[in-house]
């Protein structure tokens, strides 16, 4: 059997350079073309670089052929169909355009107008002229690129609509990018929606599967800050089943991951959250790393508001502003302050009203969300995050 490298490397002798004049790709008919961009895809899937480099030569190559296709070929429906999918593949807009003026694809006017709408951000258009169709009557290869655009199109209005045709992309086209760019744009939606259950399963799912993408690294990031976000991370008896995801993951990846859940948790007040993640960082790092050192920092700053807060004090003292960035500075200099606010106000509450009054405290609200510049930034990250929803993210 072919090795993945094998095949990139033959793919990228296909494309030749920018002064080559490969015929293998140009005698080929459009569908064939199409499918070796998928072949190609498919390997970033898996984390091949190469691949990744290599996309943007076989997308114009793969154009500039479209052009020079004789028009009596666009007439089989296979063809037509691939003119599509290689717009929504990143192909560029203005090659399909051109196809639709010369009136000789032998396809649906409407899918053709509707998905050059889309990738030109005519969403309204897109909406209507995509709206109709019935992805799951369309060979898989185009019909999962349909329903992940209309997916995208109608998540802010109506996410079971979009979490079901996710469902519908992935069962189309198993094992591919399109099928990773589902489980990401998937997760999130489920994840807004609540349904841990789901949200658990598809991403056991994605890290077992595509956790070595090209883009999983982004995807780890807004995973993370979405995790905060949700509020079934408000539940920290859930907690352990976030740890079964994530022990999916390398050990690294882990630690980067439980970090980036700890400080946004911590940001957005979320402190059990945030003490736990830290916990896990620290069981994952080794001694005097600057990831345990980082670890430290945010459950010492979340424990500032509770019953150990004079223990949490002392260990943010002991931490070492010098070794931090200059954001966990910040943490760092907001969380003592209210620290040393909670540990002058607490026994003064303590001692009001009679002798019989209940000897429990309320405990303070942590909010570094007024002391922390930082949190702008990670709020802007989760509002991208939900704006990415209406975006083709591969």
């Amino acid at each position: 059997m072919m090795s993945c490298r094998t095949a990139t490397a033959m793919l990228i002798m296909c494309i030749g350079t920018a002064h080559a004049q490969p015929a293998d790709l140009s005698a080929r008919e459009p569908y064939q073309m199409v499918r070796s961009l998928q072949v190609l895809q498919d390997q970033i899937a898996r984390g091949d670089l190469e691949a990744h480099n290599a996309q943007p030569a076989l997308l114009k190559r793969i154009g500039e052929s479209f052009l020079k296709v004789d028009a009596a070929l666009w007439k089989e429906p296979r063809n037509a169909r691939a003119a599509v999918t290689f717009l929504l593949s990143g192909g560029a807009p203005h090659v399909v355009a051109s196809l639709r003026a010369r009136n000789v694809l032998n396809i649906d006017e409407a899918t053709v107008d509707g998905a050059i709408a889309y990738v030109e951000g005519r969403t309204d258009e897109a909406k209507a002229k995509l709206g109709h169709i019935k992805p799951r009557n369309l060979p898989a290869t185009l019909g999962a690129e349909i329903a992940l655009v209309q997916s995208a199109l109608v998540a802010q209005d109506d996410p079971r609509a979009a979490i079901a045709l996710l469902d519908d992309v992935r069962l189309m086209m198993p094992g591919t990018l399109v099928e990773e760019a589902a489980l990401r744009r998937e997760i999130f939606i489920v994840g807004q929606e609540d349904d841990f259950d789901k949200f658990e399963a598809l991403a056991i799912r994605y890290f077992r599967r595509f956790r070595h993408s090209i883009y999983a690294g982004n995807f780890r990031q807004r995973f993370a800050i979405s995790v905060a976000r949700f509020s079934f991370a408000q539940r920290p008896d859930r907690f352990p089943r976030l740890v079964a995801v994530l022990d999916h993951l390398d050990r690294i990846s882990q630690r980067g991951l439980y970090l980036l859940i700890a400080r946004t948790a911590l940001v957005r007040g979320k402190t059990e959250m945030a003490a736990l993640a830290a916990e896990r960082v620290d069981a994952l790092s080794d001694d005097g790393s600057p990831e345990r050192l980082r670890a430290r920092l945010y459950r010492a700053a979340a424990r500032v508001v509770t019953s150990g807060h004079n223990q949490a004090i002392t260990e943010l003292e002991k931490i070492d502003r010098s070794k931090l960035s200059d954001r966990d500075a910040e943490i760092q200099a907001a969380a003592l302050a209210i620290g040393l606010n909670v540990r002058k106000a607490l026994p003064e509450a303590a001692k009001g009203g009679s002798d019989t009054a209940p000897k429990t405290v309320m405990r303070p609200r942590i909010d570094f969300a007024r002391s922390v510049a930082v949190v702008d930034h990670a709020q802007k990250l989760l509002d991208l995050s939900q704006e990415q929803l209406k975006e083709r993210t591969r």
